[in-house]
């Protein structure tokens, strides 16, 4: 399993089209892909478990990823974070 922390930038947190882009993103890798928030695990390839989140902007989140590209997984999304997600 690999896992990374980043903080969400997005002046709204990571409402509607920001978690589409992050949901995309996990959608592109073949691991099982989870983000932490607030010691709550939610399925980072579903956009209902990802809004249930309700992370709020300067909040700190893990991606998690374990499968055959993991290390890929935690480091696109992460990236994707730090740049946004698209705002």
């Amino acid at each position: 399993m690999t896992s990374k922390r980043v903080t969400i930038q997005n002046e709204l947190g990571l409402h509607a089209r920001p978690a589409n882009v992050f949901v995309k993103e996990a959608n592109r890798y073949r691991s099982r892909v989870r983000l932490i928030y607030q010691g709550r695990e939610f399925n980072a390839k579903s956009i209902v478990s990802v809004l249930k989140a309700c992370v709020k902007t300067g909040c700190e989140i893990e991606v998690q990823a374990e499968g055959e590209d993991e290390a890929a997984a935690v480091a696109g999304l992460t990236a994707a974070v730090a740049a946004g997600l698209g705002e």
